[in-house]
């Protein structure tokens, strides 16, 4: 069996295709853009959203700066899902919510934990699923592991 690079499960092929690198044991390869806008995944990421929230006692603000605290305390390497390096800057998640400092979109994506979606999620989203999705990769990877399926 071959072990999925992004959901770390034993499959006979990988969800992603990788170059020739070899993968060190804690590398991540974010969410595509097709699996990010599948309403499979957006519910599940909002249902863990929510939870995280809701254990964690986090304002939407709290919720974006856990994000940030996760992603960039990580020590390993990110990739793209075809093999490039995902570049982590420091205003990465500043950018992805286009310097919106009340996070509102936040109290409005968790709500689709209750909800169902009505659409699938739109682009100018997919960065800010991207970013929620890698923190739940890092923090909690057999929750994340629940995403894709």
């Amino acid at each position: 069996m071959t072990v999925c690079y992004q959901c770390r499960a034993d499959v006979v092929l990988p969800c992603v295709l990788q170059d020739n690198r070899k993968l060190a044991p804690n590398s991540i390869i974010v969410a595509s853009d097709w699996e990010l806008r599948r309403l499979s995944y957006f519910r599940r990421l909002a249902i863990a959203t929510a939870n995280q929230k809701a254990t964690e006692r986090l304002s939407r603000r709290e919720m974006a700066d856990w994000q940030a605290h996760v992603i960039y305390l990580h020590e390993g390497p990110i990739f793209w899902p075809n093999g490039r390096d995902f570049e982590v800057t420091d205003t990465l998640v500043d950018d992805a919510y286009n310097d919106d400092q009340s996070f509102r979109w936040l109290s409005n994506f968790v709500k689709f934990a209750v909800e169902l979606p009505k659409q699938r999620p739109q682009v100018r989203t997919v960065m800010r699923l991207r970013l929620l999705s890698l923190a739940f990769q890092i923090a909690y990877p057999q929750i994340a592991r629940t995403f894709c399926r």
